[in-house]
């Protein structure tokens, strides 16, 4: 009787329909704390966050139940045997809301490309006249990247979207495959050079290399990786084609739509930096607090606004109330993270890195090694680069800190294709319902010919 009232509570769709009030409520009132700074909020803030988290474990899939509580679990055993108390693991779990704001206001970026007829351009720039796979590929990849390198995640979620429906006649199978390799690879790709890039901005406040100074290292593996992986990845779809209508293209409409693509890209790049620059907001706060408000005024501009409004709220409420794996990862990845820091584990990695402080190419494959190993546990690339920002210390010096930097950028970004528990992945499995680590499968091989690349990029530039 008491699991079929439960099963109940866990199926109802009432519930379901309206779980976006519970984010929206938790997202408010961190907002409010953010900018008040009032101690007591802050307090309710995290209980809400730890309440917030257990309802939304209830209603994620298995599989982040699983990661969930695993995170869970670690993070509170490191956290408690390095002194930590309950109210430090409590704490912990809203560290990452910045991150889950984030993805919350996503839908309103692409509703104002989609209402302002944009998706369709997107859609010409792809589209091939004979359907054929490779080139639609090639296509995907120099779309995705110069999106990418504007709009960051934004670009993903906006590219996938017009690939989903351009390939909706294949099997899901070959659709998701190319799917995840045109944006996800592309992606790593376009923003390793950004100066919006938080792991970039991370890397040179750590290291004291001038942007500027790794910017021609970073554009050289970006070109190196990307001409590779367009040759070797279109192979595979060679002599396939797409069972898809072509839109016949009206040259003039096409490149007023660039035109209007490009100013967009540039403003919203424009107050990115603007905002990045004269605040300590931090890039991903930033960029979460910026979208809803552009998007606003951007759809104004286009007169497109009652509609943008109707097709946004719809699109929000909905993609607000999946938020659960997105919730659960991010909340209980808070925990792990801030256990992890305050944990001896940093202090061995230290240790480890002063063995071979003699040998550059050792530390730049260890540097790898940390980065890629820890992404497959679920540590995101900021948290470790921040970890070895301290643990690199005793080994940087004037000959080998440009080497360092460009793998610490390059690494930190290639593993972003491959990561399991990573933003890009989670996100594309989310959309897709597939498991994180069949992405994983599919694009390790390309995350370790860049991580590689970049070191030999890296040992290149210590000769120069």
């Amino acid at each position: 009787m008491k699991a079929g009232i439960t099963l109940n509570i866990l199926y109802n769709q009432t519930i379901l329909r309206n779980f976006f009030y519970i984010y929206a409520v938790l997202f408010i009132l961190f907002l409010i704390y953010f900018f008040s700074g009032v101690g007591v909020l802050g307090r309710f803030v995290d209980y809400l966050g730890v309440g917030v988290l257990i309802v939304s474990w209830l209603f994620s899939s298995r599989l982040f139940k699983l990661i969930g509580g695993l995170f869970i679990i670690a993070g509170a055993a490191f956290t408690l045997t390095s002194g930590g108390s309950i109210g430090t693991i409590i704490s912990n779990t809203t560290s990452n809301l910045p991150l889950l704001l984030f993805f919350s206001t996503l839908p309103w970026i692409g509703t104002v490309v989609k209402v302002g007829g944009l998706d369709d351009s997107i859609t010409e720039m792809i589209q091939d006249q004979a359907n054929r796979v490779e080139k639609i590929y090639g296509r995907s990849v120099i779309t995705s990247y110069f999106l990418a390198v504007f709009l960051n995640l934004s670009a993903i979620y906006i590219i996938q979207q017009v690939l989903r429906e351009l390939f909706k006649k294949t099997t899901v199978g070959f659709r998701n495959e190319f799917i995840i390799k045109s944006t996800l690879r592309a992606f790593a790709l376009a923003v390793i050079w950004s100066p919006l890039e938080v792991i970039v901005g991370l890397t040179v406040d750590s290291t004291g290399v001038s942007y500027f100074t790794l910017l021609p290292w970073l554009l050289v593996t970006s070109v190196i990786v990307g001409l590779t992986e367009v040759f070797l990845t279109r192979r595979e779809f060679n002599d396939i084609t797409l069972d898809a209508s072509f839109n016949e293209i009206d040259r003039q409409a096409l490149g007023r739509s660039i035109i209007k693509m490009v100013i967009l890209l540039i403003s919203f790049l424009s107050v990115v930096m603007l905002f990045n620059t004269n605040s300590d907001l931090g890039f991903v706060m930033t960029v979460a607090l910026i979208i809803i408000p552009f998007s606003f005024v951007t759809a104004l501009v286009m007169k497109r606004f009652p509609i943008f409004i109707r097709t946004g709220w719809a699109t929000w409420k909905n993609h607000n109330n999946y938020l659960q794996n997105f919730s659960v990862l991010f909340l209980s990845l808070g925990i792990f993270s801030g256990g992890f820091n305050s944990s001896s584990v940093p202090g061995v990695m230290q240790q480890v890195f002063g063995y071979v402080d003699s040998f550059l190419i050792l530390i730049l494959l260890l540097i790898m090694a940390v980065i890629y190993g820890l992404a497959m546990f679920g540590v995101h690339p900021v948290a470790t680069l921040a970890i070895l920002a301290e643990v690199l210390v005793p080994v940087m010096n004037p000959e080998n800190v440009l080497s360092i930097g460009i793998v610490m950028v390059v690494c930190g970004m290639g593993i972003s294709a491959a990561a399991p528990y990573g933003i890009n992945a989670t996100m594309t499995a989310q959309s897709m319902g597939i498991n994180p680590y069949r992405i994983t499968k599919m694009n390790m091989g390309f995350s370790l010919r860049m991580g590689l690349t970049g070191i030999l990029i890296a040992m290149i530039a210590l000769m120069i």
